[in-house]
């Protein structure tokens, strides 16, 4: 592989492979990382298998760590928790980079910025050329969150905190008053495992997982998880454990599976006042009808949440500085390939669905 080089992909036949090219000179405020790791997240599958539109071709991968090669001469540049950033630091940083006079900015939702730019979403160009996490190098914009990885995390884990850790943390910000509550989360992948986590963390009553695999329902009892349910099965299991709950149903329900039965589900065990979190359905869907009598006499409120702010990506780098060693995340990465086995990463993705694969550079 080469010392400058990304792995391209191009949607019109499905092909990654590796483009040769210098690095530019930087503009103001610009840094230069060398990508370390990228781990594949579900945006990326959903690319390259064509259920996501991108521009292409596309240097993909937003899940990264990497070590500054470069800084700004004569300015000194601060991460966001305050601490200066200096040649030699492993970082990650927020899958966005948004101008802070934007109005979305101002009111902490930068992710819908008119000025973002999503680093592995970007079309390659001569002028966009290392904007991803396949690639050796990234060049991280005015705008991007940074925070230097601390030594307690696993750097090998790392990337995954920039976008589902964080994702999951924004998911928790929308929630009022968890503690003592009966949880259930929708989806054993790793958002949900996180969730899960969390959850426990922020002292939840009880926490549910809800999936159609087995394994994955049961390793999710190592994050936090008090009860699981197969929805194969039939729900009269789901009805047995909310049996014994003071409301009959759920207080906090959080989806991160996009499944719209698993959606229904949820709504369906509902308890008086119950809080839908939805975050997993990005791609398209079909509609759910909702009755606005039973949210009304209920007192239900549904919230959705994208992506996610520059506070909840701190509070996610945070929580797995103090909880990282507390549950199995290591576990997540499943298999390791170099970024000149990236093709085979992702097939190897898309037919044994592990939680993630892991890209060294």
């Amino acid at each position: 592989m080469c010392k400058t080089c990304v792995m391209l992909f191009d949607e019109s036949n499905g092909s990654i492979l590796p483009k040769h090219t210098s690095l530019p000179e930087l503009q103001k405020d610009e840094i230069l990382v060398k990508n370390k790791y990228t781990t594949l997240c579900g945006s990326d599958l959903h690319t390259f298998t064509g259920r996501r539109k991108e521009p292409s071709p596309i240097v993909l991968g937003h899940e990264i760590v990497g070590e500054i090669m470069e800084l700004p001469h004569n300015e000194s540049l601060y991460d966001l928790n305050g601490n200066i950033l200096k040649v030699g630091d492993l970082i990650t940083w927020t899958i966005f980079a948004a101008t802070e006079t934007d109005d979305f900015v101002k009111d902490k939702m930068p992710q819908k910025s008119a000025s973002l730019f999503k680093y592995g979403h970007v079309q390659f160009t001569e002028k966009e050329k290392f904007n991803g996490g396949l690639g050796t190098h990234c060049i991280l914009k005015k705008g991007t969150g940074i925070l230097k990885v601390p030594a307690t995390i696993n750097e090998k884990f790392a990337p995954i905190i920039n976008c589902a850790g964080a994702t999951a943390m924004a998911a928790h910000r929308l929630i009022y008053n968890i503690e003592n509550k009966n949880v259930l989360i929708l989806g054993a992948g790793v958002l949900g495992l996180i969730a899960a986590a969390i959850a426990k963390e922020k002292k939840a009553s009880t926490v549910t997982m809800l999936d159609i695999d087995d394994q994955r329902l049961e390793k999710s009892k190592a994050f936090g998880v008090d009860s699981v349910y197969n929805s194969l099965k039939p729900i009269e299991e789901l009805t047995a454990i909310t049996s014994g709950f003071y409301k009959k149903g759920f207080d906090v329900i959080i989806d991160m599976s996009g499944s719209v039965e698993a959606i229904k589900t949820g709504l369906q065990f509902s308890a008086v006042g119950a809080q839908h979190i939805w975050i997993g359905a990005v791609t398209p869907t079909e509609n759910i009808e909702i009755n606005p009598e039973v949210m009304i006499r209920k007192l239900l409120s549904i919230k959705g949440m994208h992506n996610y702010n520059y506070e909840d990506f701190v509070n996610a780098v945070s929580f797995f500085e103090n909880h990282f060693l507390d549950y199995p995340f290591e576990t997540f990465i499943e298999k390791e390939f170099g970024l000149n086995e990236t093709k085979e990463a992702f097939e190897y993705a898309i037919k044994h669905k592990p939680y993630r694969v892991l890209i060294t550079i």
